[in-house]
């Protein structure tokens, strides 16, 4: 406790000369002198209490501002987003339609250029979203198609799948009976039970399934875009509902159909033409026909 007396009274100067002397010939003393040389040489830096006080009060003072969103904002965002979804839904599963009613055609082209020529009473329906990746269509009735090159081409009927690459080929399906014929290319037909390869000239048809013999076509486009339409084996009951279909008239049957199948070629461009050439085929049936307006009253004695 004295030394640290001794020791603030002589750096506050306050000794007097005795005791300096006495302080200045202790072993310590050329320390201390040391310490309180340099000490002397350190200088605090400057402060004002003012500002300092002032700049803390501030902070205190300052209010953090909180901004509130409207939650309309939220549900509209929401309103949004399932828009889009319904919007994007709608896009890709929609699908585009076409048909050609009794007594009519109709031609269109697909998203790829490829083009559809749809017979008499005929329906085609595909989806434009991914075409390419995609190219599918949905045939009821019969339809004659020039395809682009590109994938791989699917056309979809309840008696079967035809599949091609780029190629030409006729599809007619009516009831429970397929027909096929490639122009172009290769076609690949598939009725679920067997596959079958077509190449140009050639024709496959199919009954229930059940394959029936057709002969080779040389032809370079199916004759019903003439107004020629080519029946194989064909049962008379359809062979009237395609007549039915391509002149827009009702055919009334009076009396019992021949069960003999028919083959040949009728006209579609003149009705009267066609109704002989079935009298001349059934010759052994007497068939008659009257005509009033749009019904034709074919009689079988």
């Amino acid at each position: 406790m004295k030394d640290e007396t001794t020791l603030a009274r002589w750096i506050n100067n306050e000794m007097d000369a005795k005791e300096l002397e006495d302080f200045q010939s202790s072993p310590d003393f050329a320390t201390y002198e040391k310490i309180k040389k340099y000490s002397a040489q350190l200088v605090a830096p400057g402060t004002d209490i003012d500002a300092m006080y002032n700049q803390v009060a501030s902070k205190q003072r300052r209010v953090t501002k909180v901004r509130t969103l409207n939650p309309w904002l939220g549900r509209i965002a929401a309103i949004l987003i399932i828009a889009l979804g319904i919007t994007y839904f709608f896009y890709t599963t929609n699908s585009t339609m076409q048909m050609a009613d009794a007594g009519q055609r109709k031609e269109f082209l697909l998203p790829d250029n490829s083009t559809v020529m749809l017979n008499a009473g005929s329906s085609a329906e595909y989806r434009e979203w991914n075409w390419n990746g995609n190219r599918s269509v949905t045939l009821n009735g019969e339809a004659f198609f020039k395809v682009a090159k590109g994938e791989k081409f699917d056309v979809v009927t309840p008696q079967g799948i035809v599949t091609v690459v780029g190629t030409q080929f006729n599809v007619r399906v009516r009831g429970t009976r397929i027909d096929v014929t490639c122009f172009e290319g290769k076609v690949k037909v598939d009725n679920q039970k067997e596959i079958v390869l077509l190449t140009p000239g050639k024709s496959v048809a199919y009954e229930n399934g059940i394959a029936i013999p057709v002969q080779d076509d040389a032809l370079e486009q199916p004759g019903w875009l003439s107004y020629e339409t080519k029946f194989t084996q064909e049962k008379l009951s359809s062979v009237i509902a395609e007549m039915q279909r391509q002149y827009k008239i009702e055919i009334k049957v009076k009396g019992q159909l021949p069960q003999k199948p028919f083959s040949g070629t009728l006209p579609m461009n003149n009705l009267n033409d066609a109704l002989e050439i079935l009298k001349a085929t059934y010759t052994a049936y007497d068939l008659k026909s009257e005509k009033s307006g749009n019904t034709v009253l074919l009689s079988v004695e």
